[in-house]
C-alpha cells in the first residue's frame, strides 16, 4: 500500500510537467514571424488660396493667435488663422478653404 501511494503521489507531481513538455516541443518547429515596420513618409503640402485645407499635410500646423504677430488682423467671424510651416493661412473654420497666404510671417 505504502508504494502505491508513493507512485501515484509521484504521479501526480510529474503529470503536469510531462503534459507541458509536447507543448513546448510544439513551439520549437512552428515559422518565425517576421515583424514588419512600417514607415510612411509625410508629403508636406504647399496651401494656395481656394484650396482646401488639411493639418495633416501642413508642417508645424497649429492655430496662430492674432495678438502676437503686429502684421495680423483679427479674422472674420467663422475664420481663423493657421501656420503651416513659416507661412500663415486665413482658414474657414467650417469648410476648411483657404481665404488667403501671408508667405514667411514666421521666423
Amino acid at each position: 500500500m505504502k508504494k502505491f501511494t508513493t507512485a501515484l503521489i509521484a504521479a501526480a507531481l510529474l503529470a503536469p510537467t510531462l503534459s507541458a513538455a509536447p507543448a513546448l516541443a510544439r513551439d520549437d518547429h512552428r515559422p518565425q514571424q517576421s515583424h514588419k515596420v512600417v514607415t510612411k513618409k509625410v508629403t508636406y503640402k504647399n496651401f494656395r488660396k481656394g484650396d482646401r485645407f488639411d493639418h495633416r499635410y501642413a508642417r508645424n500646423y497649429q492655430v496662430v493667435d492674432y495678438h502676437r504677430y503686429r502684421n495680423l488682423k483679427a479674422p472674420p467671424r467663422g475664420y481663423h488663422y493657421v501656420r503651416s510651416g513659416n507661412d500663415v493661412l486665413l482658414v474657414a473654420i467650417t469648410s476648411g478653404v483657404v481665404a488667403s497666404v501671408l508667405t514667411g510671417m514666421i521666423r
